[in-house]
């Protein structure tokens, strides 16, 4: 090969060298997720746990009159951008949740559920974010999405 031919390798190989991590990590970016199921319907006044009854005011506040609220499951997961992570949900369905991307704090999920469009959210400092995940025993199925730290 000629100088130039080695020249221009090297320059790549050290490109190569710098951005590989930087896109390796890029690609392995992960979030944390706390990730709420619950079912809210009108049949009784029930709200458990307690900690529901927020939900219960922002959802009356939004003219969602929904007047049971009860806690299904409550799980912490890693949401990835390589792969979706998968959440079970009590009518027999799942939920995917995949990272799409990270900025200023706030990470942009996209929330697949059966039967239903696509969603974008984004997790941040708004605290949680409800999404309708189906019908269930006569109510509706809520995920409730939330920053681990908040």
């Amino acid at each position: 090969m000629t100088k130039p031919t080695w020249a221009v390798l090297a320059l790549l190989f050290a490109v190569g060298l710098v951005m590989g991590p930087a896109v390796a990590s890029a690609q392995e970016q992960k979030v944390k997720v706390q990730v709420e199921v619950v079912l809210a319907s009108n049949k009784g006044t029930a709200v458990e746990p307690p900690e529901l009854s927020k939900m219960k005011e922002a959802f009356q506040k939004q003219n969602f009159s929904f007047t049971s609220f009860k806690r299904m499951s409550l799980d912490t997961v890693e949401v990835g951008a390589q792969k979706p992570t998968e959440v079970k949900l009590p009518n027999g369905t799942n939920a995917s949740l995949q990272l799409l991307g990270m900025k200023d704090g706030s990470a942009t999920l996209r929330v697949i559920i059966p039967n239903q469009s696509s969603v974008e959210v984004e997790l941040g400092r708004q605290g949680a974010v409800y999404q309708k995940a189906g019908k269930h025993v006569g109510g509706e199925l809520i995920l409730v999405l939330v920053p681990p730290s908040k």
